[in-house]
């Protein structure tokens, strides 16, 4: 909820802030000024957490105004804020109350005593008083986050940088935000990706996003020039939406490549891909209802088990799980069901007539009505279009991914996907044909004519069963994953984390190839003009005979192994343009570690923004708790002079 929502004013006997209704805790108690002789210390005994004294002043003349004790104040919103009171769930697992009394006590404590937070002011210095306006605790906590972005900025002091985009919508407004990440080494060598904001969008196109954008970095200090490596997408791909980014720092930078983010998330990014067929889409929904169904009813768990032994089957020991879909994909669970099909099929029957309670016959309805007639056929189609990328996926998902071999992988994922396109229809249908002759399912005649679904025009009602079940399901939907990765895996951003690859430290620098490793420079002609190609020629000789004799550097594993070792060393200092060249790989939103702690952080935002106006409010709150590290050094003054 937003404070001004929670403000209230009386003017009888004056006016509290309240940061949350939910939270019980007030920014500020206080009382309206009354003309008087001298001023009059008084605090304000309250049953509830109260943040400030309030001081009642001589007024000569014009109109009563309220003030508060700022310093107060913003001590107050600073535990709000560390505490993520502005969504309450915080993700500690711990009662708002618990937070509240055991939390609250402590930090007044460290606050009174051992001065822990930044309060610049002394304890004794004179109250700087402040007028209190509707917006009071907005501008608060926008100063908090403009202070915020500066500290990200001064993590790395202006080098060179990255940026990883995403655009997600709430569905009860139907509009969107763009949350914008940095990605950088920080003085240890360490690749840190934090969020630097989120910009609330209304349109795809609204050019007041530019504007946000443009102000989000003015805040922070930081310049578009700088950048050097682009990421769009880690929920999903808004093509649209990030042109008009991209457009924005293409102009601003030259040099600012684009290497998609998310590849580790690559399986579950192609089974959404593929929905756009309603008959994909539907079988979706079938392993939803299937997963529902065998964690909920025992007795349709064990009646599936027992049929899949008496029949001679290999029973999966992971058969409750149909498929895990949060950092790993649909695939396994149409590997399941395409094996124990005709089984499933028996159970359900079974459960239609043995269902022991309501629930359990409304899970098997609901299973019953998601086997459709063309299960068999989309099953497979997705078994199979999902299998060829499956080694793929695995591959990237690794923390420290072989680059070559997911480069070689990618192109043979794609080869089978062409085959399978081009010559694998009639093998694949007599494959679906014996499926259903197994399962006691029919498959529509495909010489008869397309009925077509209530719901789509897609194709005219002239067409045949065979025109619709090859062209609109089969040919779409592998055109689509190929579609998909093209996009992912543009030619360029391929070939510039190959080159990057060829500094990994593994197995002594074996992948160390010092003619790519200049071919990578000469994608970043400002720093690497060709008077300097010479030095970084001869930079990159003396540093590959140096590290593959010190032991240190032995036992490393991955690029962001390496930056780090370099550091300690200082050879960073020694090579200082081996090192330049390192950064610029590893700022390059590639890497799936540290991709996948910004995907978490954007899990944690949407599921916010499920619950929250997506507003600057909501935003800067966001900033606060999710960079807490950085925003447990802003000082009051600070926060003061950005008011």
């Amino acid at each position: 909820m937003e404070p001004s929502d929670c403000q209230s004013c009386n003017k009888g006997s004056g006016a509290r802030i309240i940061s949350d209704e939910c939270s019980g805790a007030s920014v500020a108690d206080v009382v309206r000024k009354k003309p008087q002789r001298g001023p009059l210390r008084k605090k304000v005994k309250s049953s509830g957490t109260r943040a400030v004294d309030v001081i009642k002043e001589d007024v000569q003349e014009g109109p009563p105004c309220m003030k508060v004790d700022i310093d107060q104040a913003i001590d107050l919103m600073r535990f709000a804020f560390r505490e993520g009171m502005a969504f309450l769930d915080n993700r500690s697992g711990r009662s708002l109350d618990e937070r509240m009394l055991v939390d609250m006590s402590g930090y007044m404590v460290n606050l009174l005593f051992d001065n822990t937070y930044p309060r610049d002011a002394q304890r004794d210095a004179p109250h700087r008083m402040r007028v209190i306006t509707p917006t009071l605790e907005k501008d608060i906590a926008h100063a908090f986050a403009k202070e915020a972005r500066k500290g990200i900025a001064n993590d790395f002091q202006g080098d060179l940088f990255g940026i990883v985009a995403d655009v997600c919508s709430t569905p009860s407004t139907r509009k969107n935000y763009l949350a914008l990440f940095v990605r950088y080494l920080n003085d240890k060598g360490e690749v840190v990706e934090r969020l630097l904001g989120i910009v609330p969008a209304p349109d795809v196109h609204d050019p007041a996003v530019k504007v946000a954008v443009d102000l989000m970095f003015s805040e922070a200090g930081l310049s578009l020039s700088n950048v050097r490596g682009q990421g769009y997408g880690l929920s999903w791909y808004s093509y649209a939406f990030f042109t008009e980014l991209k457009t924005l720092v293409a102009k601003a930078s030259a040099s600012a490549h684009s290497v998609h983010p998310c590849a580790f998330q690559l399986h579950s990014t192609l089974a959404y891909a593929s929905i756009i067929p309603v008959e994909t889409f539907q079988v979706f929904r079938t392993i939803d209802a299937l997963s529902n169904l065998i964690q909920v009813s025992p007795q349709f768990n064990e009646k599936v088990c027992s049929l899949i032994q008496e029949r001679g089957l290999n029973l999966d020991s992971d058969l409750e799980k149909p498929g895990e879909t949060s950092w790993g994909s649909y695939y396994e669970a149409f590997v399941k069901l395409a094996a124990y099909l005709p089984v499933v099929c028996d159970a359900l029957q079974f459960m239609g007539e043995h269902a022991s309670s309501t629930d359990e016959k409304h899970l098997v309805l609901k299973a019953q009505w998601a086997f459709t007639n063309d299960l068999p056929f989309v099953l497979l189609l997705m078994r199979d279009v999902l299998g060829a990328t499956n080694e793929l996926s695995l591959a990237l998902d690794r923390n420290n991914p072989d680059t070559q071999n997911c480069l070689d992988l990618l192109q043979e994922s794609k080869k089978q996907l062409l085959v399978m396109r081009d010559e694998g229809w009639l093998s694949f249908m007599m494959e679906v044909d014996l499926l259903c002759i197994e399962s006691g399912m029919e498959i529509p005649d495909m010489g008869e004519q397309f009925e077509g679904h209530r719901w789509s025009e897609e194709e005219s009602s002239t067409s045949t069963n065979l025109e619709h079940y090859h062209n609109h399901v089969f040919v779409k939907v592998i055109n689509n994953q190929l579609r998909e990765l093209d996009k992912r895996f543009s030619k360029e951003s391929s070939e510039l984390v190959s080159l990057a690859s060829c500094l990994n430290p593994c197995n002594l620098f074996q992948a160390f190839d010092k003619d790519k490793l200049i071919k990578f420079a000469r994608f970043y002609p400002s720093e690497f003009p060709d008077t300097v190609i010479t030095a970084l020629d001869l930079q990159l000789e003396a540093f590959i005979t140096d590290v593959r004799s010190d032991a240190r550097f032995h036992e490393l594993s991955a690029l962001s192994d390496l930056s780090v070792k370099m550091v300690e060393t200082g050879k960073n200092m020694l090579y200082p343009l081996v090192y330049l060249l390192l950064k610029l790989g590893l700022i390059l939103p590639g890497t799936p570690a540290t991709a996948k702690m910004a995907a978490s952080t954007m899990k944690f935002i949407n599921s916010t923004m499920m619950k929250e106006p997506c507003n600057q409010w909501t935003s800067d709150c966001l900033l606060l708790y999710l960079e807490r590290d950085i925003f447990e050094h802003i000082t009051n003054d600070a926060v003061l002079a950005s008011l």
